[in-house]
């Protein structure tokens, strides 16, 4: 299984600026651009702070895919 970030989606959708998400967060512009495009993952805790501040469940910042013929486990 893989995960695909939508946190960038979630953002634009919601109109925010990268830069407020990050405040919000405690961490840096270059750490939430990492959870963005897939370079790094956030923690739990801060997976739970972006989906209340994005008005989104956890489950929705996150894409999951299959990869071949992989059984989901």
């Amino acid at each position: 299984m893989k995960l695909k970030s939508k946190i960038g989606y979630w953002i634009d959708l919601r109109g925010y600026k990268k830069k407020w998400i990050a405040e919000q967060l405690g961490v840096s512009q270059v750490v939430l651009s990492r959870w963005i495009n897939d370079q790094s993952i956030p923690s739990l805790i801060n997976c739970f702070k972006l989906s209340d501040i994005l008005s989104c469940k956890v489950d929705d910042l996150y894409e999951r895919t299959r990869k071949g013929d992989e059984k989901w486990t």
